[in-house]
């Protein structure tokens, strides 16, 4: 039971970048009646969604059928469009721009050698991958990192035809940002993780890279909560690679043309409640205001987004959907239920996985399904003894 579109308000809102926040505030905002143009400056929607999360991870077909879910409530969505001015989009007669560029940039080693052609960055690495272009890595490959991206990287780079995989990362296990669960899979599939190393210089020679690092130990807690890594003196170490990736990080590409404040990391400084910017009518939200997050967080700010855009174009900001009828639920009685946890979900074998980018993760059969639907969902139960 979707909520039906509101009627026309006459306000235009201007949506730069149509990853998960810039595509979420379009829908909601289309939704309230305002005539919605989303920009994109790929050749295709979608955001980090299409260009950096493999399609091991997340099968393309499904991305595209939420996309035109999206265009159905009336979204223009144009791509090839590249903005570089907000003025221009102000002269368009647009009424308020919201400003979702996600954080496409990846931050450099800082060391000597690291713009040797051998060297890429990790998230022009997954882009060019997911675009479909030709890529090679030979067959020892090196990921310097230790979060999504660097997971993600080490295992399209086994999907490629690398041999051998060696993720670098300057501390421990217990504080890479990963996902537990990713990391587990790139372990699994052959991915080795060098721990308490950090590069210092590269050297490449004959399309082969020297890759010197040093080891580290753990020290005090940073401003990240992580223990800061410091070098052992005289560890110095060497390891020879094909390709080497950095994934070390990533930022906002933020035209200097935009004119707005920025903070830590090249991101846009808003009203942490209604993301409001520096500048009257601009808005800003998803990872071009908190770094690299997760793409619910995303999602969340575009919401967040639309509602204060409709607020200030007059509306009300209400943005809820009633997706179910309402039900009304018999008490139920007190039981005694014992403890079962969650079933594992099937996934791709090992050997057809590394010829391919078909989705790793697959669906419950009828009978694992009828199993998991038996555990309890009472959260008001307690557990006795």
């Amino acid at each position: 039971m979707r909520a039906k579109i509101a009627p026309a308000t006459g306000k235009q809102v201007a949506i730069i970048g149509s990853g998960p926040a810039g595509l979420t505030a379009a829908y909601y905002l289309a939704k309230r009646g305002h005539t919605v143009t989303v920009f994109e400056a790929l050749p295709e929607p979608g955001g980090m969604m299409r260009y950096g999360i493999p399609e091991y991870r997340l099968p393309r077909e499904v991305l595209t059928e939420e996309i035109e879910e999206i265009r159905s409530v009336g979204v223009d969505i144009r791509t090839n469009a590249k903005i570089n001015s907000l003025d221009g989009l102000f002269a368009d007669g647009y009424n308020a721009i919201f400003l979702a560029i996600g954080a496409h940039q990846g931050a450099k080693l800082r060391i000597e050698g690291e713009d040797s052609p051998e060297v890429m960055e990790g998230i022009s690495f997954l882009r060019e991958i997911n675009m479909g272009n030709k890529v090679r890595v030979g067959n020892r490959v090196a990921i310097i990192g230790g979060g999504n991206v660097a997971i993600d990287a080490s295992r399209n780079a086994l999907r490629l035809g690398a041999k051998e995989v060696t993720i670098i990362y300057r501390r421990t296990r217990t504080e890479m940002p990963a996902s537990e669960e990713e990391i587990n899979e790139a372990i699994h599939e052959g991915v080795k993780i060098e721990f308490l190393a950090a590069p210092i210089r590269i050297e490449s020679k004959d399309s082969v890279v020297e890759l010197i690092c040093i080891h580290m130990k753990l020290g005090a807690v940073d401003t990240s909560g992580r223990r800061r890594p410091v070098p052992i003196e005289s560890s110095e170490f060497s390891s020879s690679f094909n390709t080497v990736i950095a994934a070390i990080g990533q930022m906002p590409e933020t035209p200097d043309q935009f004119g707005l404040p920025l903070g830590r990391g090249n991101t846009f400084q808003v009203d942490t409640y209604t993301l409001a910017t520096g500048r009257e009518a601009v808005f800003a939200g998803g990872d071009a205001v908190t770094g690299p997050a997760t793409v619910i967080e995303a999602i969340a700010a575009g919401r967040q987004a639309a509602i204060s855009i409709d607020k200030y174009l007059g509306g009300k900001g209400v943005i809820d959907e009633k997706l179910a009828p309402p039900e009304e639920l018999e008490a139920l009685p007190e039981i005694d239920e014992g403890e079962k946890h969650r079933l594992p979900i099937p996934t791709l074998p090992l050997g057809e996985r590394l010829g391919s980018f078909a989705e790793v993760e697959l669906s419950l059969s009828e009978e694992l399904a009828i199993e998991e639907a038996t555990r309890c969902l009472r959260c008001d139960l307690e557990e006795r003894e």
